[in-house]
């Protein structure tokens, strides 16, 4: 059976951002994420279509981490959530969440909001007295 903590508990956090796409391929810094944090999973919503290129696909990584991979965002429609299986990746210095695109073509336009959903894993906070203790 397992023993609830008397620390305080973190909870799970979602943080996104938008980015404007590459023309062609390369790398968008999307989310600054903390030391000692743990990505779960990541993924897009498009906020403006892919337009201009044959072919988008894109990875999310931290360094050279997939959380996931090969996503395929040519022809996702407007508030389109795209995602795949994620590997989870731990952060033990201060990163980002990249966009790593690869394009056949050129693109004109794009947009999408990245999210990906992070866990703090730093050392918990230890429950101390509170005042209501002490008016007792």
């Amino acid at each position: 059976m397992a023993t609830l903590s008397q620390t305080v508990a973190k909870l799970a956090r979602l943080v996104e951002k938008e980015v404007t796409l590459p023309a062609s391929s390369g790398t968008v810094e999307a989310i600054a994420l903390p030391a000692n944090c743990l990505v779960l999973s990541a993924g897009v919503v498009t906020t403006q279509a892919i337009a201009g290129s044959t072919g988008y696909v894109i990875d999310l990584s931290v360094g050279s981490a997939d959380v996931v991979s090969a996503l395929d965002i040519q022809a996702a429609a407007l508030n389109a959530i795209t995602t795949e299986a994620a590997v989870p990746v731990g952060v033990t210095a201060n990163d980002t969440l990249d966009v790593v695109a690869t394009v056949t073509g050129t693109a004109t336009a794009g947009k999408v909001r990245v999210w990906a959903l992070v866990i703090d894993m730093t050392a918990p906070i230890a429950a101390t007295e509170v005042d209501r203790d002490q008016l007792a």
